[in-house]
């Protein structure tokens, strides 16, 4: 959290630095401000302060990409498509995101000895979750028992851990192999 604010304001100081250059530069274009006293100053100055103000104004340059680069990446606004309530109390609210709930049903498909692989798509509802997940099964089992026990579990092992309603859990064996057999790639039709 602390390393959070601190770039947000390392963020924030940079790009005002910027926008105090670019304020001083577009006087200086509409002949508000002359600047060719300092550009005379700096032309006939020392060495050493020409090359120190090169350096500040590269500094200046390098932390205003750094500042744009961060201002992408820091406070970015959570989606509240991708957010789902866990808990709302007086000291706060607490959230998980549908890529959290999906990596939880992960660890239920892996841990069913009849699904060779699958994969899940969670999205919030108005009162909880669904979830669709698309499975590659091991030929052999009953499916349709298959795709019950993953509903029942996918709803238990959720509903357990986050305290959501999962609404709906969509079960769908996409294909089937053998067991030890790799799975089949589809053939594409142009």
């Amino acid at each position: 959290m602390k390393k959070d604010n601190a770039n947000k304001l390392i963020v924030v100081a940079a790009l005002v630095v910027l926008a105090a250059v670019f304020a001083i530069l577009m006087l200086a274009a509409w002949g508000i401000v002359n600047l060719e006293g300092f550009a005379s100053y700096l032309a006939d100055g020392p060495v050493a302060l020409r090359v120190l103000i090169g350096i500040l104004f590269l500094a200046a340059l390098l932390g205003t990409a750094f500042a744009v680069i961060c201002a992408f990446k820091v406070g970015k606004p959570l989606d509240p498509a991708e957010m789902n309530l866990l808990r709302q109390t007086g000291g706060g609210t607490s959230y998980i995101s549908s890529d959290a709930v999906a990596g939880m049903i992960q660890r239920v498909l892996k841990a069913d000895k009849q699904v060779k692989s699958g994969a899940c798509k969670v999205t919030p509802v108005e009162d909880g979750i669904t979830a669709d997940i698309k499975l590659t099964a091991f030929a052999g089992g009953d499916l349709a028992m298959l795709c019950s026990d993953i509903q029942q579990k996918v709803k238990t092992e959720v509903e357990k851990a986050t305290g959501i309603p999962v609404r709906n859990v969509a079960v769908s064996i996409v294909q089937t192999v053998e067991n030890g057999a790799p799975p089949q790639t589809e053939k594409r039709v142009n």
